[in-house]
């Protein structure tokens, strides 16, 4: 039984996200939980809808006792009927046998199919990050109709930063881009019914639906920034040299340039449609910094400038090795001047001494 089980979610999962991304990633996960409701502010909803929208990775089509719906009257608690219906985007629809009418109070509650519980008990450990497996919302029907006006459509600051995005066989790669937020700008009587709309962004005419992973859910009529009416544009910038899957990349991201971009603003059912004017939306990544000029190093055998060779002593000091020089003599001080003299005193006795003995020898003779 548990093997069927697990062939039913595979072949599930493939019909989801395609078959290569499951094989890669191994997308068996139904992330559990009870999905979401498409409510305007404070559980509103418009008295004209078809339902309660709904939307979830694991269809309600087939399985109509995960849902209940009770009456709030006074003190009261009256169960409604009602039935499961499909409807456009995988969006499905909870449908009273009744109209709403304005000022009704209900109480939904829609629990998680068997795929997720399943999955629960198996990453039990991860429990503390699960929301909870059963979801009950109070939801209001408001007073007047909702009609749809025209909307606007600003681009935010560009930025580059880090970026992860899904990638075939790894689910996901992380890399610098050049980036651009997007967020619908709704008249200020349709903002209180921002969640309530389902949007979609095309880019150059094209559908734009990046994701943060290849097994991550997102659910119908939201991008992958998750708040409603809200968008990011990418560009490549730097990706991992060494990664086997960056040709694949480019796929996911835009080219650097002038992009034209729209969204269109829709009811869940698809009666209003209306789409923003499109703007163009320039991407570009930063110019690398520029390089700083460096001064190359001394070659290995030559010492750095103002430094004296390693093998030369400092000036003034003896090479190594080798005895010091011999003092070399001083200068004596110059002799002083003394009128006729040119000895020092007593020349003259000696003069006088060689006069006499010269003068002595002749007398002998």
């Amino acid at each position: 039984m548990r093997r069927a089980r697990t062939v039913v979610m595979a072949s599930v999962a493939l019909a989801l996200i395609g078959e290569g991304e499951a094989r890669a990633c191994s997308c068996v996960w139904w992330g559990p939980g009870a999905g979401r409701l498409y409510l305007g502010a404070n559980g509103s909803l418009p008295p004209d809808v078809r339902g309660f929208a709904w939307g979830g990775p694991e269809p309600l089509v087939g399985s109509p006792g995960r849902v209940s719906v009770v009456r709030i009257e006074a003190k009261r608690r009256v169960p409604v009927k009602h039935r499961i219906a499909a409807g456009e985007d995988r969006i499905e629809w909870i449908v009273l046998a009744k109209k709403f009418a304005p000022g009704q109070v209900y109480e939904v509650t829609v629990r998680e199919g068997e795929y997720a519980a399943q999955s629960r008990r198996e990453w039990s450990a991860l429990q503390d990050e699960m929301p909870p497996a059963v979801g009950t919302t109070t939801v209001t029907i408001a007073a007047a109709p909702l009609k749809l006006a025209q909307p606007g459509l600003h681009a935010g600051a560009p930025a580059q930063r880090p970026l992860t995005v899904s990638a075939p066989a790894v689910c996901s790669e992380t890399f610098t881009a050049a980036v651009v937020p997007l967020r619908v700008e709704l008249p200020p009587e349709v903002e209180p019914m921002r969640d309530h709309l389902v949007f979609a962004t095309r880019v150059d005419g094209k559908p734009w639906t990046p994701r943060p992973g290849s097994c991550t859910w997102i659910d119908p009529g939201r991008t992958w920034t998750r708040e409603a009416g809200t968008d990011l544009l990418f560009t490549v910038c730097e990706r991992d040299p060494q990664s086997e899957y960056r040709a694949a990349l480019s796929l996911d991201g835009l080219t650097p340039g002038l992009h034209r971009v729209e969204i269109e603003v829709a009811t869940p059912d698809r009666r209003q449609v209306v789409v923003t004017p499109a703007i163009d939306v320039m991407l570009a990544c930063a110019p690398p910094p520029p390089l700083v000029a460096r001064s190359a190093p001394p070659p290995a055998n030559e010492p750095p400038a103002n430094e004296p060779p390693a093998n030369e002593p400092p000036a003034n000091e003896p090479p190594a090795n080798e005895p010091p020089a011999a003092a070399q003599p001083q200068e004596p001080p110059p002799v002083a001047s003394r009128g006729c003299n040119v000895g020092e005193p007593g020349f003259a006795w000696v003069l006088g001494a060689v006069w006499w003995w010269r003068r002595r020898r002749t007398t002998r003779r």
